[in-house]
């Protein structure tokens, strides 16, 4: 099955089965595909803005720039599915099955993760720019040069991740868990600063 180049508003495509489908430029608005079978489909290019996809199966999904703005994922399967040069701008996550899930080169500012568990992801690279990650589970997590400028990170944990590159604020430093996670020198020195330690530039005397 194949959905090109439409547009739909308001559908609702509460439990279809869209199973393999292949979805290229069409465009879903305040759509609404809870309990819907959207396993192994394909987008490209596709957009869907405000839709509803609570307890849907997206799983091993393969989506190649499309956006996925201000969508609500409650209790969504997306484990084995992979996104390339997507906008996922104002979603949010609740509850979702998220492991394994490939992202490259994706947009998540204003995106909510809260609670949500991404152990062991690869999110190198990704925007997270102010972000909700309140209580989520990053251990372990590679977050090299990724943007998390802004992002609300209260209970976040990152212990064990690789967030060398990363644009990270001072106040995440003291808001998250960050035990055994790899630092380059410059986000050693905020570490310090956030935490009321003095560098001392004086060197050591012989």
């Amino acid at each position: 099955m194949e959905l090109s180049e439409q547009r739909y508003k308001g559908e609702d495509f509460t439990e279809v089965d869209l199973q393999d489908v292949v979805i290229e430029g069409t465009t879903f608005v305040d759509c609404d595909f809870s309990g819907a079978t959207l396993a192994r489909c394909q987008t490209s290019h596709a957009s869907f803005s405000g839709c509803r996809f609570y307890d849907t199966e997206l799983y091993s999904s393969t989506h190649v720039a499309s956006s996925f703005v201000t969508c609500t994922f409650e209790r969504t399967r997306f484990h084995s599915s992979k996104l390339g040069g997507c906008r996922l701008t104002g979603s949010t996550f609740t509850d979702c099955r998220l492991l394994p899930l490939t992202w490259i080169d994706c947009d998540l500012t204003l995106v909510s993760l809260a609670g949500e568990k991404l152990a062991g992801a690869d999110l190198s690279g990704l925007r997270l720019r102010e972000t909700n990650l309140t209580d989520a589970n990053f251990t372990g997590c590679d977050l090299r040069g990724s943007d998390l400028s802004g992002a609300r990170t209260i209970g976040l944990r990152l212990e064990g991740a690789d967030l060398r590159g990363a644009q990270i604020d001072a106040a995440t430093w003291v808001s998250a868990k960050v035990a055994g996670a790899r630092v380059d020198v410059a986000q050693a020195v905020i570490f310090a600063a956030a935490h009321g330690l003095l560098l001392d530039h004086s060197g050591v005397d012989d």
